[in-house]
């Protein structure tokens, strides 16, 4: 199970932190949905997110990191992950995308 928090936001600017497990399809599609309604086209130019808190992640969930970040990109935003650790960092290494999000 996945919650969010937003944990500060500043004029054009939000902080997310994500805690629990982001895997399963259902999950990740609810969280990429609920992030593009409040974050994507609310005058947000960085969206930051701290993976600190999060224990797992699956494919689904890297594929909704990664379409949240091209989504940012194309709508002239800065989409950032933070703190990954142990099996996210690792999940994010062999996928290439450890350091694509900065």
């Amino acid at each position: 199970m996945i919650d969010y928090e937003v944990t500060d936001r500043t004029d054009g600017e939000v902080f997310l932190r994500l805690r629990g497990e982001l895997v399963g399809e259902v999950t990740s599609e609810q969280l990429k949905a609920d992030l593009e309604r409040h974050y994507v086209d609310d005058g947000v130019k960085v969206i930051a997110v701290d993976l600190s808190g999060l224990d797992l992640i699956s494919l689904e969930g890297i594929v909704v990191l990664v379409e949240l970040w091209e989504e940012s990109k194309a709508r002239g935003k800065q989409f950032r992950v933070d703190g990954p650790q142990g099996q996210v960092m690792d999940k994010l290494r062999v996928t290439g995308l450890l350091n694509a999000f900065d």
